[in-house]
Formats: C-alpha cells, sequence, structure tokens
C-alpha cells in the first residue's frame, strides 16, 4: 500500500517542477513538492513524453519515378444505348486510343471475350436479339489490362418469325 502511494506521488510529482525528499526521525520517508524543513530535491529522469507525429521532410536524390502511361480507350460505335436492327445480328464497334499504344484490344460482350485483334474496331455475327453491355481493352504482350473503355450498352432488334406473312 505504501508503495503504491509513493508512486502515485511519484507520478503526480513528475509534472510539478521539483520533488522534495523528506526523511524523519523515526526513518520515515516522505515525498512532496512542496519545500518543507529538512526537505532535500530529488532529481528524477525526464518524464516519458512523445513528440507530435508532424510530418517529416525526405530529401530524396532519386528523380521521382514516372507514371506509366494513362491511355484514354472510347467505343466511338455503336453509341451508348443506341437501337440496332440487323436480322442476321451483325455489329460493327470501333474504338479509339489515345496516345497511341502497343498491344492487343480484346471486345467484350456481356462480359465475355468475343474477339481479340490489334486494332479497336470489331465486327460480330450472330449476335442474338436483346440488350447487350459492350467494353474494349487494351492488353499488354503478357496479359495485363492498361486501359479499359466505358461500358456501352446497344439494343439489338431482329424481326420475329412471328410476325411474318404467309
Amino acid at each position: 500500500m505504501k508503495l503504491a502511494w509513493v508512486l502515485a506521488l511519484v507520478t503526480f510529482s513528475v509534472n510539478s517542477a521539483t520533488l522534495y525528499k523528506v526523511v524523519k526521525a523515526d526513518g520515515t520517508v516522505i515525498y512532496t513538492d512542496r519545500p518543507v524543513a529538512g526537505a532535500v530535491p530529488v532529481s528524477l529522469p525526464k518524464a516519458n513524453t512523445a513528440d507530435s507525429l508532424a510530418p517529416k521532410q525526405v530529401n530524396s536524390t532519386m528523380p521521382p519515378k514516372k507514371p506509366d502511361k494513362t491511355y484514354q480507350l472510347n467505343i466511338l460505335a455503336p453509341a451508348h444505348e443506341a437501337t440496332i436492327r440487323n436480322n442476321l445480328g451483325e455489329v460493327q464497334v470501333s474504338g479509339s486510343i489515345s496516345p497511341n499504344a502497343v498491344g492487343s484490344f480484346q471486345l467484350l460482350l456481356d462480359g465475355q471475350v468475343m474477339a481479340t485483334g490489334a486494332s479497336p474496331n470489331f465486327n460480330l455475327q450472330g449476335v442474338p436479339r436483346g440488350a447487350h453491355q459492350i467494353q474494349i481493352q487494351l492488353i499488354n504482350k503478357s496479359g495485363k489490362i492498361l486501359a479499359s473503355s466505358p461500358e456501352h450498352t446497344f439494343y439489338l432488334h431482329q424481326a420475329s418469325v412471328l410476325n411474318r406473312a404467309d
């Protein structure tokens, strides 16, 4: 109990300017933050404190890393939410890329790779009627995707066999 009291007093006193030690005639030791008769100042080690975490300046002699090229890949045709009428399910997809890139282009139809080529222009055949999503991706030799176009939706209409006049 006495040790806990002394530790609490020392901890409290660390925050004050000076700590004093008093030894009474019967040998009892008292610590105080007030100078009294027979008190001797006690030097304590510096309290454990932490400096504020300020950002530090980094002096680097290395040049900053050059960012990878940023490509703009867009689908030019068909336009987003365009309606295409083709009974054979033929759809021409054309795209553009800026700046020019080395690699191959993939055409995704409803999330599946349908064609790969050296340019962002494709001719699809046999596309069923309905709503479809297309996207073009630029890929490098190792298969890493370097750029993707925004996804476009188009609607393919075909004449129904039920609407034929006999």
